[in-house]
């Protein structure tokens, strides 16, 4: 079957994180996460596999009865009307992380259904706060966090796991991180592969089992490589990170190509190793808290990211849906930056996985009729 390596990693990104549509008598075993800056070691390490709910476009009646309006995002929707339509029965344990303002309201509704009897089956609900500031402390309060979510699965998985448990799965993950990158690389500089292609490839790291995506990333990798480069404006994806390619592809229509993405899913899905000494759990601790971009990741840490990516791209497209709280406010930085650089970008409103309205669809032309389309390789 032609593409295997490239169908098989896209089928298995686009099927998790489909909780709401889970068959609770056929599940068991999965831990189920809000975002992904949860370390999938220590899930593997347990003997547990991650699921990351992502958004989507099913309708979650049950959930909008309870999460007001323009508050929660779409993949919050999604875990909700899983949870109350009792899906998640046989899960392991539902992990929240305390990355977003949503995330952490999410965590004390989902806490307040169980309270008041809403949901009657439902998985331990564990909140797992890792801190992205600077301080003396924080490096260890985020190893201790990581070592009470270590203690919880095992207690839910009823495993003994030892740190070179930890640190084989840390070993695999960097594996499938090399892989990963040599996918990215692909996309950066002169691209082969468009960003809606490449990124439910780079997504599905977060799930696929770390020895088997090393091999189906490489052969995606290798199958990629031949490919002849793709002309078009080089587009950077910034703003509120999205988890769905509706955006690459209303921007591809046009003639561009998305090299990059801001966020933890896409481009920003591998990052560097685990650079893993004697302590592995801290060292998750400063991998996890220092690399993957949250609503809480400190403004000059992500001007930097951002920065860093501007050399490479001809425009910038900035999405900030109805339910941002945070990214919106770190727009004027960007903005100022994107102009002293003279690279033209446009913000988008509205949710990320509909379909564009007719203002952002006029937006995104106006955009492309001004940026020029380049075949060289802008760095270096």
């Amino acid at each position: 079957m032609k593409n295997t390596a490239i169908a098989t990693l896209t089928a298995s990104f686009e099927e998790s994180g489909n909780v709401a549509e889970w068959d609770a008598k056929q599940q068991g075993g999965e831990v189920v996460l809000s975002w992904p800056s949860v370390p999938i070691e220590i899930i593997r390490a347990a003997g547990l596999s991650p699921v990351f709910v992502r958004g989507g476009f099913s309708a979650t009646p049950m959930a909008d009865a309870y999460l007001e309006p323009g508050i929660f995002p779409d993949r919050l929707r999604r875990l909700a009307q899983a949870a109350l339509s009792e899906r998640l029965a046989h899960a392991a344990a539902i992990v929240i992380p305390r990355t977003s303002d949503p995330d952490y309201k999410f965590f004390l509704y989902l806490r307040e259904f169980v309270r008041r009897g809403i949901v009657s089956r439902l998985p331990p609900v564990l909140l797992l706060d890792v801190l992205q500031s600077q301080g003396p402390d924080v490096r260890s309060y985020n190893a201790a966090r990581l070592h009470d979510l270590l203690h919880e699965l095992t207690k839910a998985n009823n495993r003994i796991v030892t740190l070179d448990d930890v640190r084989l799965e840390i070993d695999k993950s960097n594996s499938a991180r090399a892989a990963g990158r040599r996918l990215n690389s692909l996309r950066r500089g002169i691209p082969r592969i468009k960003g809606a292609e490449v990124f439910p490839l780079l997504g599905a790291f977060w799930t696929v089992e770390p020895e088997t995506y090393a091999i189906l990333a490489s052969a995606a990798a290798d199958e990629i490589a031949r490919r002849s480069p793709l002309a078009g404006p080089r587009v950077l994806l910034a703003g509120a990170p999205v988890d769905g390619t509706k955006l690459h592809l209303a921007i591809e229509m046009r003639g561009a190509v998305v090299v990059s993405e801001i966020g933890p899913w896409g481009s920003g899905a591998i990052g560097a190793d685990v650079a893993c000494d004697d302590d592995p759990i801290t060292a998750l601790a400063d991998k996890y808290s220092a690399d993957i971009l949250t609503p809480r990741t400190p403004a000059p840490k992500l001007r930097t990211a951002i920065a860093e990516l501007l050399d490479d791209v001809d425009a910038v497209v900035v999405s900030l849906p109805r339910e941002d709280t945070t990214f919106g406010w770190d727009y004027p930085s960007l903005r100022s930056l994107l102009q002293s650089k003279g690279i033209p970008h446009v913000c988008l409103s509205g949710d990320s996985h509909t379909s564009l309205s007719a203002a952002n669809d006029e937006r995104l032309d106006t955009l492309m009729s001004v940026v020029p389309v380049r075949m060289e390789e802008r760095r270096g």
